[in-house]
């Protein structure tokens, strides 16, 4: 169920990402991010800002107008629905809810973290057994 391609972004296959993660990337995996967020409970944006710096997203690097792009692109989508909350105090917010859809589109988000997670963790063992054999002077492995 992905949409669009992650692609290279403005720098290129071979370019280092400095200072983070393309922004491409991240505000596709601002999709799962918000799911979770509102499947916990629903919420409105300026909160959501704010839930996000759980999963790394710093406050004051988040611009609020992406959060907001995303969460339309997902109720276009269909995985989330919205309606205006009145009943507080002060103006009136957009409170967003996931639908089944949205739902489905966070299992399928999971399973191909895990997926990767498991692609990471192997790479990653690959690299310390390579270390830990150049660290004791021997050959490496072809």
């Amino acid at each position: 169920m992905p949409r669009g391609s992650w692609g290279r972004g403005r720098r290129g296959w071979g370019a280092p990402m400095i200072g983070g993660a393309c922004p491409r990337r991240i505000s596709r995996f601002l999709e799962p991010c918000l799911l979770l967020l509102l499947r916990g409970d629903a919420s409105h944006g300026y909160n959501l800002v704010e839930e996000l710096q759980k999963f790394g997203f710093v406050q004051g690097f988040m611009d609020i107008s992406v959060v907001y792009r995303v969460l339309r692109e997902m109720e276009q989508a269909g995985w989330v629905t919205s309606e205006w909350a009145t009943a507080s105090s002060g103006p009136a917010r957009r409170v967003y809810h996931v639908t089944p859809d949205g739902e489905e589109y966070l299992r399928w988000w999971i399973a191909d973290l895990r997926q990767t997670r498991d692609e990471i963790d192997r790479f990653v063992a690959m690299y310390d057994e390579q270390e830990a054999r150049r660290a004791s002077g021997q050959a490496p492995q072809q």
